[in-house]
């Protein structure tokens, strides 16, 4: 018997089981996802299919959300970003960079719930939250809100999940 022969027998096992592992792993992480009792977070869909759990259940009124929004807010993670919130449905994103990389861009917002939803979202709708959609240059992207106070503002991008909060500076 050959001195290698035992080292490539292992080796080769190795490299069988870690295929066989890789395949469960990949299979597991892409079957259907279960439900159980233990859930605590609601999920939502996004328009792409992607599903989001959020950090904590929201439950906010919809007519103090539409009050508490309207205002001039600033970016908490970037001071030259800022939007515009009107009573009357304007929403102004602006940027104010250098010359070159100052930018405005202005659309129409509204809000929604899963009792009232917007007829365009394709997303599962949590009851107890609100929506927020923002449609600027054709372009419609979808939020819900986590926290309108009057004085902060977080909104959490449906699509990707990451949440841009705000103060009001008017």
């Amino acid at each position: 018997m050959n001195r290698l022969s035992i080292p490539i027998g292992i080796l080769v096992a190795i490299v069988i089981l870690l295929g066989v592992w890789g395949y469960v792993a990949h299979r597991q992480g892409t079957s259907a996802p279960t439900q159980t009792a233990t859930t605590t977070a609601p999920t939502q869909q996004t328009p792409t299919g992607v599903v989001q759990t959020p950090p904590h259940p929201v439950t906010l009124d919809p007519a103090t959300v539409a009050k508490d929004v309207v205002g001039d807010w600033q970016s908490t993670d970037d001071p030259n970003y800022q939007i515009q919130v009107t009573a009357s449905g304007k929403w102004t994103d602006t940027y104010a960079g250098s010359d070159a990389s100052s930018a405005t861009q202005t659309g129409t917002y509204e809000l929604f719930t899963s009792a009232k939803p917007d007829k365009d979202f394709t997303g599962v709708l949590v009851p107890g939250v609100v929506y927020l959609k923002v449609t600027e240059n054709g372009l419609s992207l979808y939020y819900s809100i986590l926290k309108a106070n009057g004085s902060n503002l977080q909104i959490s991008y449906l699509d990707r999940g990451n949440t841009l909060s705000f103060v009001k500076v008017r």
